[in-house]
């Protein structure tokens, strides 16, 4: 222990020696806290060229260097690693004394992980500023991106007109890429003057008239309006007889802010279909679609689908396993099929693969058809590398119909009843409707397709329905 002992004290004498953050070097404690803005401002400000020159960072840390502050030290470094062709992470602080770090450990990227690598005899610089920890807009940057959105400007010609004020894109602190997502999230989270609390007041007021309407809003870290959902008082009253197996569906985008407008669809006895609920949300990752299941399952009192069909998502299906685990879902059909031409362009006689893949579909009887024709068409095709079809195959019991006609599904194989109630919004909403016109928009929309249903239950009650075969079972 003696030595161990010995080995962290030379250690800390060490560290001391090279960044010194004592009180005893005019650096008092008080002084000594970790600020990010703080270091922006040293770097914007010339912070760093307070310490050392150019050819000092390029050089690197020296033994008795001394710094303002952390985040001063840090940016130090981190212009160092950029120029030298690496990038660098803190770690995390230690011997925190009075709320205030005296040391902090600084490492490699490379460090976070054990990683394979092939030697090299030079780093490359230039490429350094690809590096994520290299990456960032400033907050001019981000004004300039949002104020053109906000008046119209294309995402190119804004990330364009800061390549050209930089002097080419390789002198930007950030990629097209970068600049493309700021935007999109900005956008998405950007409503108009008063938008949020307009729809709070006008859920307040539905609520007030139908004691039964169901709404609920999800806030990000910022109390922003983040996600979205409300169920009409019909949609949950019809939920109760028809709970069997629903569509859901987020590929309808019609408003103004760009959000995703997420509808659940099931079938009635009529054979027409019924929103059972819907809901803007923000992203479409799996934390927002449990939030959004678990939102709707509580205005539907708890009461899980038998069977529900979406999207090919892997963050759709994640979310329906933790939150309706006992629920059978399967994938659109129709999605996987449009998806055949693009997929098999190196196969073997194309068209007669793209043929012969839909008859391995619908015409396997049983499920060993089913592999045997599988692994037959994939061979004969040369399509043993297509990494699409090799990912089909191991989620084959979630799409292919010969895995799934145990189940109830109300004649439904794809999400296209989903996608004819988007169309019929389309009537009452368009690419500029604000959120609280769509909302009320929404509402009008209902109220004309209560009328439909109920004119289908008249003439279901008050006519003979045509037969569709000669079978007299159908009569």
């Amino acid at each position: 222990m003696t030595g161990l002992n010995e080995g962290r004290s030379y250690r800390r004498q060490l560290f001391d020696e090279i960044f010194d953050f004592s009180e005893d070097d005019s650096l008092l404690a008080e002084d000594v806290e970790e600020d990010e803005s703080a270091g922006d401002q040293d770097m914007n400000k010339g912070g760093i060229g307070a310490v050392a020159n150019t050819n000092a960072i390029e050089e690197g840390p020296l033994t008795g260097m001394l710094f303002p502050c952390i985040s001063t030290m840090f940016n130090f470094y981190k212009e160092h690693a950029r120029l030298k062709g690496f990038s660098i992470f803190k770690r995390p602080a230690v011997n925190v004394r009075g709320g205030s770090r005296k040391y902090q450990t600084i490492s490699c990227d490379k460090g976070r992980k054990a990683i394979g690598a092939k030697s090299s005899k030079n780093l490359e610089p230039s490429m350094s500023r690809l590096m994520v920890a290299h990456r960032s807009l400033n907050m001019d940057m981000k004004r300039r991106l949002e104020a053109n959105d906000i008046a119209g400007i294309r995402p190119a010609k804004s990330i364009r007109l800061l390549e050209v004020q930089a002097g080419g894109p390789e002198n930007l602190s950030c990629l097209s890429k970068d600049c493309r997502n700021f935007i999109e999230r900005k956008r998405r989270l950007r409503l108009g003057d008063g938008d949020a609390e307009a729809i709070r007041k006008l859920f307040v007021r539905m609520q007030r008239n139908d004691p039964e309407f169901f709404y609920s809003f999800d806030l990000d870290d910022d109390s922003r309006l983040s996600n979205v959902l409300w169920v009409h008082s019909r949609s949950r009253a019809a939920y109760e007889e028809f709970s069997d197996v629903v569509s859901f569906d987020t590929t309808y985008l019609v408003n103004r802010y760009k959000l995703p407008f997420a509808t659940i669809v099931g079938v009635n006895h009529n054979g027409q279909s019924i929103l059972l609920g819907c809901a803007l949300i923000s992203h479409k990752d799996a934390n927002t679609f449990k939030w959004l299941f678990k939102t709707w399952l509580e205005a539907m009192g708890d009461v899980h689908p038998n069977s529900i069909l979406i999207d090919q998502c892997e963050n759709m299906r994640k979310a329906i396993r933790e939150v309706m685990p006992n629920t059978r879902h399967r994938f659109c059909l129709w999605h996987i099929l449009c998806k055949v031409p693009e997929k098999f362009r190196g196969a073997i006689d194309y068209d007669s693969a793209c043929l012969e893949f839909k008859a391995v579909i619908y015409d396997s009887l049983t499920i060993e058809m089913f592999e045997r024709n599988w692994n037959e068409f994939v061979v004969k095709h040369g399509l043993e590398r297509n990494e699409w079809l090799s990912k089909l195959y191991v989620d084959r019991e979630y799409w292919v119909p010969i895995y799934l006609n145990h189940t109830f599904w109300a004649g439904m194989v794809s999400t296209q009843r989903s996608e004819s109630m988007h169309a019929y919004f389309d009537g009452y909403v368009n690419s500029m409707s604000t959120l609280k016109q769509f909302v009320e928009q929404y509402q009008i929309a209902m109220c004309d397709k209560i009328e439909k249903e109920f004119y289908a239950d008249f003439k279901s009650k008050n006519t003979v329905v045509n037969c569709i075969s000669v079978f007299e079972w159908e009569q």
